[in-house]
C-alpha cells in the first residue's frame, strides 16, 4: 500500500533508508519513538537485496506498524516487505528528507564513524552493532 509519509509517535513506526559506502551499503531502520536502530549490510543497492535485508532486520522486533522511507529505486520491492512484516509502507515526498528526520539524524551519527566514500564491505556485524 502506497501512502504519503505521516508523522506518528508510537513504537513500531520504522523509518528506512540506506547509507552508501564505496563498496557496500548499510540498510538502516530507526523506530521513530524509541530511536532504536537496526542496521544491516548489503553489497548492492538492488531493490530485492535491500528489501530482503529490511525483512531480516524487522523480523527481529515485536512491533512493526508502518515503514516510512524515501522514493529511491532501492525500495521498488516495497510490497514484499509490507506483506512479510504485515505493515504499511509510506513514502516521503521527493526532496523532503525532513519527513524522515529521525533516520536522517541517525545517518549523521553513523557518518561520524563511517565517513562518506569509506569502504564498508569489510565491516562485520559486530562492527556495525557498535555504532
Amino acid at each position: 500500500m502506497i501512502k504519503a509519509a505521516v508523522v506518528l509517535f508510537r513504537l513500531g513506526d520504522w523509518e528506512g533508508n540506506t547509507v552508501y559506502g564505496q563498496d557496500a551499503r548499510l540498510v538502516t531502520l530507526v523506530d521513530r519513538k524509541s530511536r532504536y536502530t537496526l542496521i544491516g549490510k548489503v553489497d548492492t543497492k538492488q531493490a530485492g537485496t535491500v528489501e530482503n535485508a529490511m525483512i531480516k532486520l524487522l523480523e527481529q522486533v515485536a512491533s512493526v506498524c508502518t515503514i516510512p522511507r524515501d522514493n529511491g529505486g532501492k525500495f521498488a520491492a516495497h510490497e514484499k516487505v509490507s506483506e512479510a512484516v504485515n505493515a504499511d509502507v509510506f513514502f516521503a515526498r521527493p526532496y523532503a528528507s525532513y519527513q524522515r528526520g529521525t533516520n536522517e539524524n541517525t545517518h549523521g551519527i553513523i557518518r561520524r564513524t563511517y565517513p562518506k566514500k569509506m569502504a564498508l564491505g569489510h565491516l562485520t556485524e559486530n562492527d556495525i552493532s557498535t555504532v
